[in-house]
């Protein structure tokens, strides 16, 4: 009787001391109430890209980058990024070296002293929209428009994070969020406020495919483009890990038949030994 009271007592200390202080911050972490979470969690939304026998889209890396270039480059830089790294996979090297003798890079100095402006080559960066951190924080109200080379692993849950951002702009603030003049209500910026105003309209852009270019779609397409920007080796990676599992299962059976049928004498035999006792012949 004094062991089931004991038992008794002890699952309801644990009731009322884990069990329901954890079902409350569950409830209360899965309804979104306006004013009562600072940051909306981003869903996951199951990247063909993510699956171990898929690799990114090409077409859509391509419609990434012209969303980026178009109407990302004018405030967010990708410092990390050379036109070299597009060859053979957003563009041919000529279309490459095309596309950096359109930005003007700046260079020198020569020998007078003097920076200059020269076109671009395949081993330039993709340029800057500014100059220094001084001169960003001018052009966008105090703030720094962060450097997407690396931005989907940079924030947690990366991809579905920037997607989940570019796409939830809303023109309904909830009460208890306070917005400034120049910021924006986003329910997946921390403290729903953000500077940015909504970067993609329907029609931004004109893709050469035909494709429409509506909000969700160039999503998308600037989420696979900046994702194979942070994992460019990752369809490399994905190959010689499929090689190394095919190869590894392979060697695990051509052991098991050298075991059962080219050595199996070795472990079927009896090995005995005689001890004579010591001090005997």
């Amino acid at each position: 009787m004094y062991q089931r009271c004991l038992s008794y007592g002890k699952k309801l200390l644990l009731g009322s001391t884990v069990i329901a202080p954890t079902a409350t911050l569950f409830m209360a972490g899965s309804a979104v109430i306006a004013g009562d979470v600072d940051q909306a969690h981003a869903p996951h939304f199951h990247w063909e890209w993510e699956k171990w026998n898929k690799a990114f889209d090409t077409a859509s890396m391509r419609r990434g980058y012209q969303v980026y270039k178009e109407v990302c480059s004018s405030c967010h830089s990708m410092k990390f990024m050379c036109y070299h790294h597009l060859v053979g996979v957003i563009f041919t090297r000529e279309q490459a070296k095309r596309d950096a003798a359109q930005a003007m890079i700046e260079d020198g100095p020569d020998d007078e002293g003097e920076m200059f402006l020269r076109p671009g080559e395949l081993t330039d960066v993709l340029p800057p929209p500014y100059h220094n951190e001084m001169a960003a924080r001018a052009a966008n109200n105090g703030s720094i428009p962060p450097d997407l080379s690396i931005i989907v692993g940079a924030r947690p849950n990366g991809p579905n994070y920037l997607f989940s951002l570019l796409i939830g702009y809303s023109d309904e603030v909830p009460p208890g969020i306070d917005l400034a003049a120049t910021q924006y209500f986003n329910p997946f910026m921390q403290g729903g406020a953000i500077a940015m105003p909504p970067p993609l309209n329907d029609g931004a852009v004109e893709y050469p495919d035909g494709t429409p270019a509506t909000v969700t779609q160039m999503a998308n397409d600037v989420t696979e483009f900046l994702s194979w920007a942070y994992w460019r080796n990752m369809n490399r990676s994905k190959q010689v890990g499929n090689f190394m599992f095919l190869w590894t299962f392979t060697a695990m059976g051509f052991v098991w038949w050298a075991r059962r049928f080219v050595f199996a004498h070795v472990y079927a035999q009896k090995l005995s030994y005689k001890i004579q006792p010591y001090g005997f012949r």
